[in-house]
């Protein structure tokens, strides 16, 4: 089999990494300089980025599969294009993308059908906003531009004043572009967050799988939020009763109401929630799998993941196969000094083969060049890690990961610390 599969980071590093373990498939394709992604698959060059292009140069391959990494061409539609020709796609179409390009769109889905969630208003004019806001005040509030914004587009302000530069650098400045065009803004609600994972095609579902990650860039979550630090599975406050609340009132709710809306989802849904007093609320939804989460779910996913990837592409999931490791889990990211703004690129790395064979190394931001490996992004690295307990994982990872050196690197070091004393 010829599987293509469209992405150049960590999260498409491991999955490339999970196929090539599968006899059955005879070519793996990617469109990546990543160097951890060309060891593993037939890398081939883009004519052009544009969408269209790209449709037709997969299409002239013939792949037996295409497997979406990222959500910016789901969300233009490129699973559309593909199917449309008969190829076929993991990935969800665009309309049901909307899950996650439109912030609108999925707060409207979670209030209309009683996902259990936190109130919000819906603006596209400065000075209505501005006053819902400070009317609300600031310590109540979160806003939210309603389209993708690689991670940028969610706010908690501080302060009346930080409030309103807000709002006028989305709304007036436009400095988010048409994703701030319209924006929401939602009641600030408190808790523990985690990340649920569940393959579905629109009407069966997988068991869910549940993980915690680390969006600020330093220990004890300071500093500014990154597209992620490292994160660990399963969280220490999950447990049966829990799973089972949250695929009664969220997971199957959300799958129903997509297809009513006649945008059946297909592929991975990732729920964001937050464990509040009242119980899980929704924070978001991503219509993909999360990076550094991939990093998990590929080492946890028991088996040959290229069935269920076929199976969703076919809209037959089967129940029960999908089955997780009962083990646990843990990643570290490696990143350019200066992450998540200005960094310096093509630093030599060194010592990734020096790594004990435990520990899987995904490479998110790396390249070629000169016959050194060198940094190509403001993650470079992620080391991930499954064993009996979080603590092992930690021990292994954080035991090994000096091995691995740059310029100006750094990592957090208090990734899955937290569960350890649950463990």
């Amino acid at each position: 089999m010829r599987i293509l599969v469209l992405g150049s980071g960590g999260r498409e590093h491991s999955i490339i990494w999970k196929l090539s373990l599968d006899e059955r498939i005879n070519e793996i394709i990617s469109f990546s300089d990543n160097y951890g992604i060309s060891q593993l698959s037939n890398n081939l060059k883009t004519e052009n980025d544009d969408l269209n292009s790209i449709v037709k140069q997969i299409i002239s391959l013939s792949p037996d599969l295409v497997i979406v990494g990222p959500e910016e061409p789901l969300s233009e539609g490129i699973t559309n294009l593909l199917t449309e020709k008969n190829i076929k796609c993991f990935g969800p179409s665009k309309e049901a993308s909307r899950i996650e390009s439109s912030k609108i769109f999925s707060k409207k889905l979670m209030m209309e059908n009683n996902i259990p969630t936190s109130y919000a208003e819906f603006f596209s004019n400065f000075d209505k906003a501005k006053n819902y806001c400070l009317t609300k005040g600031y310590k109540n509030i979160v806003i939210k531009a309603d389209g993708l914004a690689a991670g940028k587009g969610v706010f908690l302000p501080n302060s009346e004043e930080e409030l309103i530069t807000i709002l006028d650098d989305i709304m007036n400045k436009h400095k988010l572009g048409n994703s701030g065009k319209s924006i929401l803004i939602e009641d600030r609600i408190y808790g523990k967050e985690v990340s649920v994972f569940c393959f579905t095609d629109g009407v069966n579902f997988s068991k869910p799988i549940a993980i915690c990650d680390y969006k600020r860039v330093q220990d004890n979550d300071i500093g500014p939020n990154t597209g992620g630090m490292g994160c660990y599975t399963p969280p220490e406050f999950w447990s049966i009763d829990l799973e089972d609340s949250i695929i009664e009132n969220i997971i199957v709710p959300t799958i129903n109401a997509m297809r009513e809306k006649k945008s059946t989802f297909q592929g991975m849904l990732y729920t964001g929630i937050m464990m509040t007093k009242d119980g899980p609320k929704v924070i978001e939804y991503n219509c993909r799998f999360g990076d550094p989460e991939c990093e998990l779910i590929m080492p946890m996913f028991e088996g040959n993941i290229l069935d269920v990837f076929m199976d969703i592409a076919n809209s037959k999931l089967k129940n029960n196969s999908v089955k997780w490791k009962n083990k646990k889990g843990l990643c570290v990211v490696i990143c350019s000094g200066g992450y998540p703004e200005k960094y310096n690129k093509e630093l030599e790395i060194n010592g990734i083969k020096d790594l004990e064979e435990k520990i899987i190394c995904f490479h998110s931001g790396t390249k070629m060049k000169n016959n050194k490996i060198v940094t190509n992004g403001g993650r470079v690295l992620v080391l991930s890690n499954i064993d009996d307990s979080i603590n092992a994982c930690r021990e292994n990872i954080y035991s090994q990961i000096e091995k691995i050196s740059f310029k100006d690197s750094f990592y957090r070091k208090d990734i899955g610390l937290r569960a350890v004393k649950n463990d």
